[in-house]
């Protein structure tokens, strides 16, 4: 993740995390006690000190990527609708800004397992990236590749009896 939010970023960050918590927390997991609910906790930690409120939902919004990292395409979009119904980024987007894993894979240029290429597809198929750009292009050419190798190592296995 960067290293430090503008504050439009953080306010984004702040409403898709809210969005998050509210769509995909159950409420059995979630406190009772309100200032434990991510706005007011946020809101209070911003008070005393911008810098670590910052640092923090930078940590939640990590965390996020990472529990949604196994998430099917069918479960990334259905996530993707329910975000932009209500004015936040998206699931897709902010792996897209945020998620280190993705960035090391983009300066990487390769795709190296199948986790890394769901990730990439989500993000490629979650319309995060305008398609035409240079990084969806690069995208695109990553992922090929990337099939062209799983497919070519499928035929070497040994079939199973």
């Amino acid at each position: 993740m960067k290293n430090s939010l503008s504050t439009e970023d953080y306010e984004q960050l702040k409403k898709f995390f809210v969005c998050y918590v509210d769509l995909f927390v159950p409420p059995t997991h979630r406190s009772d006690e309100p200032e434990h609910q991510p706005l007011v906790f946020l809101g209070n930690l911003e008070k005393t000190s911008l810098s670590n409120a910052k640092k923090g939902l930078q940590m939640a919004v990590n965390d996020v990527v990472e529990m949604s990292s196994d998430w099917t395409p069918k479960q990334l979009a259905e996530a993707d609708a329910k975000f932009a119904e209500v004015g936040s980024l998206t699931l897709s987007e902010v792996r897209r800004r945020y998620s280190k894993k993705y960035l090391q894979i983009l300066k990487r240029g390769t795709i190296r397992s199948e986790a890394e290429y769901y990730l990439v597809k989500g993000i490629v198929d979650g319309g995060g990236i305008e398609p035409g750009a240079t990084e969806a292009t690069q995208l695109q050419a990553m992922m090929s590749d990337f099939e062209t190798r799983f497919v070519a190592a499928q035929k070497q296995k040994p079939a199973s009896k």
